[in-house]
């Protein structure tokens, strides 16, 4: 009897600290860490989902520009390789020398040249490779020299302006001779081409 007594006034003292506004604080405060937590895991996990997105489309690019798998179209046997691994490399952009003789530009390799005169290993390196390139390169070379050497004879003065012009007629020269292979096949002049360069010839011998 008296142990049920103290029993009943336990649960009466719980129920009076139940309506204590203290308790219903902590209870208010318990709730919005919740919500804080929860607002927090949503923004974890949408972080971590633009993480995984990210670290997908930078393997997707490496595969694709780096290196590609070649996978055998039967399973693999004893006999024969499953799969190969090819590396390929990003084509070489051509420089502007090359592209200007691929498009048999004349003029602009001239102003190239006379730009970047001061540079003469530079040219000497990247302009015999790039006048392959050229559909003509006999014609093409005989355009760049121009008509420099029917000049009077002031051009050739030491003070002269035109002798910047000379030295990059000279070199494009230069460099067209270098593109011969000297154990090659012997390179095809147009008759009409051979015919412009003995005039030249000629006409140069004079001044």
């Amino acid at each position: 009897m008296i142990r049920r007594r103290e029993a009943q006034a336990s649960v009466e003292t719980t129920i009076e600290q139940s309506n204590d506004p203290q308790f219903l604080k902590s209870i208010v405060d318990l709730t919005a860490l919740a919500a804080a937590v929860n607002a927090f895991k949503r923004r974890y996990d949408e972080l971590q989902s633009h993480m995984d997105y990210i670290e997908n489309a930078i393997d997707s690019n490496l595969k694709t520009n780096g290196i590609i798998e070649i996978a055998a179209a039967s399973p693999p046997s004893p006999n024969k390789t499953a799969t190969a691994i090819a590396c390929q490399s990003p084509p070489k952009e051509k420089s502007e020398a090359e592209r200007l003789c691929e498009s048999m530009c004349s003029k602009e390799l001239r102003r190239y040249m006379f730009v970047n005169i001061s540079e003469r290993a530079k040219l000497i390196e990247e302009l015999p490779g790039a006048l392959k390139l050229a559909k003509d390169p006999a014609k093409f070379v005989l355009d760049c020299i121009g008509k420099f050497y029917l000049q009077g004879r002031k051009a050739f003065a030491n003070d002269s302006p035109a002798i910047t012009a000379r030295k990059v007629s000279l070199l494009v020269l230069e460099c067209y001779l270098l593109t011969f292979d000297p154990e090659g096949e012997k390179k095809q002049v147009g008759s009409s081409v051979k015919d412009e360069a003995e005039a030249a010839a000629v006409a140069w011998k004079k001044r």
